[in-house]
């Protein structure tokens, strides 16, 4: 992308980061209010609720890869777009869903809808802030857990004056305007860079194999082998088992709450929202550290201190420790930043986005499976193990990202 401004890149990064707040604020709204959703359908059952949240992450998950696909070839600012215009439209489709199955399907809509948001956001901050990517990267990712903190507890608020359908779709005008405002900053500013490159096509005439000539099974290729170099599959592997660990502690921390600390329903869901501002001060943090430090230090950092309250919450009874425990879980949620823009240096820019459309498919169907390890274990009276497993699996990826090396100097030399 050319040079922009301070101004002009700041205002991208506000547009990114104003869509990505209301795509994964919306996505924890959901189950914040899935009883009254699941009231709303006669003879609904939890297992049914269960794969409601189960389709809204596996479509999220799997529509990363082609989100990435998409990025190469049509431009991150356009992906980005979409992304925000068709969960418009899916929030709006909730409102026809007289069955329970039309919900799923509707839910299903709206997963793979933010699922393109990803591997664009990613690769366009790393991109237009090259020089600072962990910090964009980290503020962007604490506006979503804003989000994620702070939609579902205004939803909560209002959805029994206006019901659940309505109370969706009063969000469906915030995404409109976020795609709007991308287009016109980071669409703008892609346009500019696309003009610049056509320019310069014209003066040559070359056969160049990149990502926006190679066939979707070529790009594949050239992307998963850049995966599996040392720098990007240990990267890979440590992301997965950190998202495996907050997906399966997330998903189920509120249930733990209230059924083995004597916690109440509001207690919990309070709890759980002050979990993500924590995970939002996080990122940021972590993005501003990295920018000065080698990031795989501050990776293995967070994963270590990570361990603390997950242990803490299953040895601590005191009601102020426990919570104390909840509400550092939330530090976890700064290796995202860091690991995003490492993992990103690490892949070949002209198939950067297909590449990390890949890694972001496995990290999120992969660790989704994490909620259902948690719930076997509590159904078989081993909710202290499983809470315990998942910190002994995050000490596991302190060791690993210990043992990185860094991209930088690898990634420099591509771009020369």
């Amino acid at each position: 992308m050319t040079e922009r401004g301070g101004s002009g890149r700041g205002l991208i990064l506000l547009s990114v980061a104003a869509g990505w707040l209301f795509a994964q604020g919306l996505r924890f709204v959901l189950p914040g209010i899935l009883p009254t959703i699941t009231a709303s359908f006669p003879s609904t059952s939890d297992t049914q609720a269960g794969i409601a949240i189960t389709v809204l992450w596996a479509t999220y998950g799997i529509m990363q890869f082609p989100a990435g696909i998409a990025a190469d070839r049509l431009g991150e600012a356009r992906v980005l777009t979409a992304s925000l215009l068709l969960g418009a439209a899916s929030l709006i489709a909730f409102t026809f869903t007289p069955v329970f199955g039309l919900f799923v399907v509707a839910t299903g809509l709206f997963g793979g809808a933010t699922g393109l948001y990803g591997p664009p956001r990613g690769t366009l901050l790393a991109r237009v802030f090259a020089d600072r990517a962990d910090r964009a990267i980290g503020l962007t990712l604490a506006a979503g857990s804003l989000g994620a903190a702070v939609l579902p507890a205004l939803a909560s608020l209002v959805v029994d004056g206006f019901g659940w359908r309505a109370t969706l779709g009063l969000a469906a005008p915030g995404f409109a305007l976020a795609g709007i405002a991308v287009h016109l900053t980071a669409g703008r500013a892609e346009s500019e860079r696309e003009s610049e490159t056509e320019d310069v096509d014209d003066t040559s005439d070359t056969t160049d194999d990149s990502a926006a000539t190679q066939s979707i099974g070529a790009s594949l290729s050239v992307a998963a082998k850049s995966i599996w170099n040392r720098q990007a599959g240990l990267a890979t592997l440590a992301a997965i088992v950190m998202y495996f660990g907050y997906q399966g502690i997330t998903a189920l921390v509120t249930t733990y709450l209230v059924d083995h600390k004597g916690f109440v329903q509001s207690e919990a869901g309070v709890l759980f929202g002050g979990l993500f501002l924590v995970g939002a001060l996080s990122q940021w943090l972590a993005g501003r550290i990295a920018t000065n430090r080698r990031s795989a230090r501050v990776l293995a950092g967070i994963a270590a201190v990570s361990v603390l309250p997950l242990v803490g919450l299953v040895v601590f009874d005191h009601r102020l420790l426990v919570a104390g425990s909840v509400l550092l879980i939330g530090v976890r949620m700064g290796f995202a930043p860091v690991s995003n823009a490492f993992i990103i240096r690490c892949l070949p820019p002209d198939v950067e986005g297909t590449a990390w459309g890949v890694v972001r498919t496995a990290l999120f169907v992969v660790s989704s499976l994490a909620s259902t390890m948690v719930g076997v274990f509590a159904d078989a009276g081993q909710f202290d193990g499983a809470i315990l497993g998942l910190a002994g699996l995050t000490g596991v990826a302190a060791m690993l990202y210990l043992g990185l090396p860094s991209c930088q100097a690898r990634r420099l030399l591509d771009r020369v």
